[in-house]
């Protein structure tokens, strides 16, 4: 395939990726996939995957939507958390990510069946030793909604999930480009980390 060629795959690819995730049809609520016997299931393929905010977006922007991170030095870096996801996404993004088992990622982000909080706040709005390396969502759902008792009820009922596990050629490559690419246009808040 020439690179003309690839060009226009590339954006082919990229209106199917859109189709399939920034839909509001393509977001189900996390209570949803969480259901025995439902008939949609998260897939065990791989893939990548989007978190989203259900809720209302004012109860999102009047959160703590400040945290401070450890940077280069172990100097504390401010990051303050802004309205600025694209009009064409169908709710605020939380977090993108891509992984070789969807169904499983999407468990080790929400943690069902854990106690009601697993971060909690720390002084100065630092950034609290995440439980994992794998739960981003979870860890900032409990950061941003500090006075929350029972943050996992508020991840049922007010975060939505969507994803795409359709990479058929050069799959490991194209997810990668798939991840980056989409946080680049979402913008979501978990993705931020200090750069090191």
């Amino acid at each position: 395939m020439n690179d003309i060629n690839r060009a226009a795959q590339v954006h082919i690819e990229w209106q199917l990726l859109i189709d399939t995730m920034l839909t509001v049809s393509s977001v189900h609520r996390v209570q949803t996939l969480l259901v025995r016997n439902s008939r949609l299931v998260v897939p065990h393929s791989a893939g990548v995957y989007a978190f989203w905010w259900l809720g209302g977006k004012e109860r999102l922007m009047h959160a703590n939507r400040h945290i401070v991170l450890k940077g280069p030095g172990n100097r504390n870096v401010d990051v303050r958390y802004h309205d600025w996801w694209p009009a064409d996404a169908p709710y605020p993004c939380l977090y993108v990510g891509k992984s070789t088992d969807l169904r499983k990622r999407f468990g080790q982000h929400i943690m069902n069946g854990t106690r009601s909080r697993l971060h909690f706040p720390m002084e100065g709005n630092c950034k609290a030793e995440p439980h994992n390396s794998s739960c981003q969502l979870r860890f900032g759902i409990e950061h941003v909604f500090s006075a929350e008792p029972e943050p996992l009820a508020l991840i049922h009922t007010e975060v939505g999930f969507s994803w795409c596990d359709n990479f058929p050629d050069n799959a490991v490559a194209e997810r990668f480009f798939a991840e980056d690419r989409l946080v680049g246009h979402l913008r979501p808040w978990f993705n931020i980390d200090s750069e090191r």
